[in-house]
């Protein structure tokens, strides 16, 4: 990959997850990057094209790297899922969720950009699945509809983490996920 693009992307990835898409400016991510306009348009066509390049591979490859070790887990699973959400420093309670921040901005005005945040979400609502299919598998718990318990448990987390963001307060997320956390463990056998 080019480097010039990486860090384009890179850097337009932090300056929306930090002020959103709308306030972030093209001029503000290429002087951060310390970059001219000509080395944006070589590789994006817009200022939409990056947006959609930083959901299609850095969001979208951050929920894949963070989740994806779940589903090759064999035993434990659920403490594993639990384990892998208490990690704290995974979370940015200040700024919330990166996925949940423009699905709120972004869905509701631009199909693109609805699209692409969207198949970030089935893909992680698809790795949760999973987990909780080889949790069923294990003996660990017992549930007949995973893809609905996923989407729950992906509800659970974005809600943990839009509370803690509304309070500024990272003892509200671990205050949430104790709530999914019991529902979890009684699901086990």
């Amino acid at each position: 990959m080019n480097e010039t693009r990486e860090k384009l992307i890179d850097v337009a990835y932090e300056e929306i997850y930090e002020f959103g898409y709308y306030a972030t400016s093209v001029d503000k991510i290429l002087k951060k990057a310390n970059m001219n306009k000509g080395s944006m348009y070589h590789f994006f066509k817009s200022k939409k094209e990056l947006g959609l390049a930083v959901i299609n591979e850095r969001i979208k490859k951050y929920t894949s790297d963070k989740y994806t070790k779940l589903t090759e887990c064999e035993k434990n699973i659920i403490d594993e899922l639990l384990k892998l959400l208490r990690k704290r420093d995974s979370f940015d309670f200040k700024l919330g969720c990166k996925i949940n921040n423009l699905v709120q901005e972004l869905s509701p005005k631009d199909d693109d950009f609805k699209k692409a945040l969207e198949q970030v979400y089935l893909l992680f609502e698809s790795l949760i699945e999973k987990t909780l299919e080889n949790a069923v598998k294990a003996g660990e718990i017992e549930y007949e509809d995973t893809r609905k318990l996923a989407i729950y448990v992906v509800a659970s987390i974005e809600g943990c983490l839009i509370t803690a963001k509304k309070s500024q307060d990272g003892q509200m997320f671990y205050d949430c996920l104790s709530q999914l956390e019991f529902f979890l463990n009684s699901l086990k056998k």
